[in-house]
């Protein structure tokens, strides 16, 4: 078996994966918070700072970024919250992005390289801020279709069409994508990695490898 699997070095990578990946998901569903604390913190003065004439607070409740306006409703009606008597506010499920970090971790840790620590704490870093760009996203999307033209005429908003985008991409695309291209790019000189390329893509033999 073990010759058989190193003949198969892509199938030996995915079993490593396989393996590693039901750990790093349940560290992640358990530590949920902790893990979208570090992007909230960016987020945070970003929405104050930008919108602060329609984002009164935000937050972290378990899982959940909570963003609170300084709007309302009543009957329907989209108007301040000192006159409706009520705040609009909007809660984002941070792990329908942040599941790009245990992605990112179950391939990282399959792969053996030199200065492993340090490249992952740099991608972390990384899935971080794509992080807290994939829920800033999020929340001008939820306010622009929550509040609408109060919200697009009151700040300095890019179309609503390019919100969409931006949305589409960071919250479809970024998330499954980010994890593969940056343990490509940290991984690119394992031999783990190597092997998995085609004989025509690999260096030529007696170049330095990382291990």
């Amino acid at each position: 078996m073990r010759r058989y699997l190193e003949n198969r070095p892509l199938l030996r990578f995915s079993l490593a994966v396989f393996a590693l990946l039901p750990a790093c998901f349940l560290a992640w569903y358990f530590l949920g918070n902790y893990i979208a604390a570090p992007a909230v913190v960016l987020v945070q003065p970003v929405l104050l700072g930008w919108l602060g004439d329609t984002v009164a607070s935000v937050g972290l409740q378990g899982t959940d970024l909570l963003v609170m306006s300084h709007y309302g409703e009543d009957n329907g009606t989209i108007m301040k919250a000192d006159l409706a008597g009520n705040q609009l506010g909007y809660t984002i499920n941070t792990r329908t992005l942040s599941y790009s970090i245990p992605f990112f971790t179950a391939l990282h840790l399959a792969t053996p390289m030199r200065a492993g620590w340090e490249k992952f704490f740099w991608c972390l870093l990384a899935l971080w801020v794509l992080l807290a760009g994939g829920l800033i996203s999020t929340v001008l999307k939820d306010l622009m279709l929550g509040i609408g033209a109060a919200f697009m005429e009151g700040e300095h908003l890019p179309p609503a069409d390019i919100i969409a985008l931006v949305y589409q991409f960071s919250t479809l695309i970024v998330p499954p994508l980010a994890p593969v291209l940056l343990w490509a790019y940290t991984a690119k000189d394992s031999p783990t990695f190597v092997g998995l390329l085609p004989v025509a893509l690999r260096p030529a033999p007696g170049k330095d490898e990382e291990s």
